[in-house]
């Protein structure tokens, strides 16, 4: 199990961790790195906000499609 794996498990409910280990496995390794770090930081509320911008990301090239429980508010652009 990836290291992000284990923290999606402790930070993400459960409704949303399949999406959230998509969006990093299909992530650059410093994007997954940087939700990592904001985990040891103890900011747990921003690792949520960063699922956000790697899945705005995702879909800018068009690896994913808009909806599910990240993405917003970036996808309204």
């Amino acid at each position: 199990m990836e290291e992000y794996e284990k923290i999606v498990k402790k930070v993400i409910r459960k409704d949303c961790r399949k999406e959230a280990n998509e969006i990093l496995s299909m992530s650059s390794k410093k994007g997954v790195g940087e939700f990592v770090q904001y985990f040891r930081e103890g900011k747990e509320n921003i690792c949520c906000l960063h699922l956000d911008f790697l899945k705005y990301e995702l879909i800018k090239k068009g690896k994913m499609q808009k909806g599910g429980c990240f993405g917003k508010p970036f996808d309204e652009e």
